[in-house]
């Protein structure tokens, strides 16, 4: 079993990365605090799968794209990565239908996803 997680709301993480894991505070260069919005923004993208009828031997597989996104800071002792994806949707504004239906279309094979007209443009 994994150890308990502390938890907080994502409008709190620009004040949670100040202290490190062990609850000291993080230094910096300059002795200021960390901006989050300053340090490398970096995306990394999975697949949710889904079968939609597990006990049939064909059934089809759909997958959709989940973007995750993260920040790499410096403190004195080097960088860190922190996840931003729930705080990043805070951030910025919100997506269009449009954009929404773009990144949630389906494929009927595994392999579909590596043509390069995947999402095409409307």
């Amino acid at each position: 079993m994994t150890p308990p997680c502390h938890t907080f709301p994502a409008s709190q993480l620009p004040l949670e990365i100040q202290i490190n894991l062990d609850g000291k505070k993080r230094k910096t260069e300059k002795g200021k605090d960390i901006d989050l919005r300053a340090c490398e923004l970096l995306s990394l993208l999975q697949y949710s799968c889904q079968v939609d009828h597990p006990n049939q031997r064909d059934s089809r597989v759909r997958c959709y794209p989940v973007e995750r996104w993260f920040r790499r800071c410096n403190d004195k002792k080097g960088t860190f990565m922190v996840e931003t994806t729930a705080w990043e949707s805070q951030e910025t504004p919100t997506a269009t239908p449009t954009d929404a239906q773009a990144k949630h279309r389906t494929t009927t094979h595994w392999h579909d996803g590596n043509k390069t007209d995947y999402f095409p443009s409307d």
